[in-house]
């Protein structure tokens, strides 16, 4: 609450205004503090802070997460709830939520460590678990571009899928309704294979345990 003026400072700057890299490292300076005071709270809570379009605005967005645990779950329930009122233009939310599927149809590719991966051609399908009831195995589809260096564990395609599945279906959704992810990196995907934001009617028309 107090930082309120220099936090929405930088939605109505230009990219050319003078003082906006300035301007971007207070920000990362206040959403550190942020951070610092959610971990002092409980140790798995994280704090992520962007802009997001709002009817004729763009507003900031305070998520708080807790790292894909959902050991956390219940300690950003209760941190949100506790929230006060927020000035207009900031919105503290549980979790970081789907990118909106009409703002990510816009989206053409996503830069992974310097290389250009094209979200149109990762693709995703989901059964129902036979082993966790109300959850889903899910099948990850990625081209080679999305093969990095940083894939988790070794698994190739993995960070690019990781990503993609949390902007598609959002981080609560990760966290109860996924069971198990497989990867295969091909760029012949199957015909029936769908993008991440496809997912969610999916996953919500059938019931959770």
């Amino acid at each position: 609450m107090n930082h309120e003026a220099e936090l929405c400072a930088v939605l109505d700057a230009a990219p050319t205004d003078h003082g906006l890299q300035e301007g971007l490292q207070r920000i990362g300076r206040v959403v550190q503090t942020l951070r610092d005071a959610a971990a002092d709270i409980d140790p798995l809570l994280t704090v992520e802070v962007d802009q997001v379009p709002a009817e004729d605005s763009t507003v900031l967005r305070i998520a708080v997460s807790c790292n894909h645990d959902p050991d956390g779950i219940e300690a950003v329930q209760a941190l949100v709830a506790a929230a006060p009122a927020m000035p207009p233009r900031i919105q503290v939310c549980a979790f970081a939520p789907p990118t909106p599927k009409e703002m990510a149809s816009e989206l053409a590719s996503l830069e992974i460590l310097g290389e250009e991966v094209p979200l149109q051609r990762v693709r995703f399908m989901v059964e129902p678990s036979a082993t966790a009831p109300g959850t889903f195995d899910v099948a990850c589809f990625v081209p080679e571009a999305a093969v990095t260096a940083m894939d988790p564990q070794g698994v190739p395609g993995a960070l690019v899928a990781d990503i993609l599945l949390n902007m598609g279906i959002g981080e609560l959704r990760v966290m109860t309704r996924v069971s198990s992810i497989g990867i295969a990196v091909t760029d012949q995907p199957p015909p029936e294979a769908v993008q991440a934001w496809d997912l969610v009617e999916i996953i919500d028309s059938a019931p959770a345990h």
